[in-house]
């Protein structure tokens, strides 16, 4: 890979030379290149120009490459295997042998006494008292007022006659004239005497009169007034008194009983058991191995080599008149190829 990698950037390195050439050539037939020029005093004209281009071109190149191709050979390797040994040892140890035992454990225990005791308590006890109390009791009395009353009061009274009232109508009270008298007629409840010849005299009229007045009345009020009472209350009041209770209360008592427990007791005793060890012993052994042995071998690779290829190409290139003479008037302009 290191092999193929170097004509790369060798082809890479020669183009950028060649873009590089180019640009320069150019530049040169293009002319200065200022504004006041360009606009003034510069005409083109077609001419045929080779110019090298870039090519990239496949080569075949022999390289040299390592490969690895594996190769079994032989070797003598040190080997260590584990060989048992069994043996019979005598040994002594402690074994614990139980044994029953007896003895007298001492323990106390608490016994109920039961006695008779005075016990004072109280107890509520009801009574009925009798109290005096004080209470408003309301009761109706007739009293004496005298209110206004409006009524009216009617009754015939004589009016004269002047002679200049005309045929008028006269309200008689029933009974009083003949109803067979000329002009007479029933209104209501009384005789109305038609007097058409307007002489003077006298006539009775009905007259209402509304009179006020006081009259006595009774009326019913209630009256409040303070009275004593009894009632009676239930209270309660403490008493005390003795009873007889039995109480019990507990005595320590100290006892003793035998029991019997069991104890382990060492003993020395003696036993013959197998042991086995391991023994290492060391051997010698050929050993088959395969190993990578690295070869050099020339292979014949395809490249990419960039080659300078020439081409012929049409441009324009400016061309100054040699008889102009800038003189200085373009302001600007500090070349010395077209303006001096």
């Amino acid at each position: 890979m290191k092999l193929s990698i170097v004509p790369a950037r060798a082809g890479l390195a020669s183009i950028l030379a060649a873009m590089l050439v180019f640009a320069v050539v150019d530049r040169a037939d293009a002319g200065c290149g200022c504004a006041a020029c360009v606009s003034s005093c510069q005409t083109y004209e077609t001419v045929e120009k080779t110019i090298y281009v870039p090519q990239m071109v496949p080569e075949t190149r022999v390289v040299n490459q390592t490969i690895c191709k594996p190769e079994v050979r032989e070797r003598v390797v040190t080997a260590c295997r584990q060989v048992p040994e069994t043996r019979q040892v005598t040994e002594n140890y402690t074994a614990m042998v139980p044994q029953q035992q007896t003895r007298t454990q001492h323990y106390v225990v608490c016994k109920p006494v039961w006695s008779e005791v005075d016990q004072s308590y109280t107890v509520s006890i009801p009574q009925t008292e009798t109290r005096t109390g004080i209470r408003n009791v309301c009761r109706p009395i007739q009293v004496q007022e005298t209110r206004k009353i409006s009524r009216n009061v009617c009754g015939w009274e004589d009016v004269a006659c002047d002679g200049s009232c005309g045929g008028h109508e006269t309200v008689v009270q029933k009974g009083d004239i003949d109803t067979t008298q000329k002009g007479a007629a029933q209104k209501g409840g009384a005789t109305v005497v038609q007097n058409g010849d307007g002489c003077g005299g006298t006539h009775r009229v009905w007259r209402n009169q509304c009179v006020t007045e006081e009259v006595p009345v009774t009326v019913w009020k209630n009256e409040v007034h303070q009275e004593e009472y009894t009632y009676n209350v239930t209270t309660c009041h403490p008493e005390t008194r003795t009873r007889r209770v039995r109480v019990r209360s507990y005595v320590n008592e100290k006892q003793s009983r035998e029991v019997t427990y069991t104890v382990c007791v060492p003993e020395q005793r003696t036993r013959i058991r197998n042991v086995t060890t391991y023994k290492t012993i060391s051997e010698q052994r050929t050993q088959k191995c395969t190993v990578m042995v690295p070869h050099t071998v020339q292979k014949e690779v395809t490249v990419m080599v960039c080659h300078m290829v020439p081409k012929t190409v049409t441009c324009k290139v400016p061309v100054i008149a040699p008889t102009y003479v800038c003189g200085g008037h373009h302001r600007g302009c500090h070349c010395r190829r077209c303006c001096y």
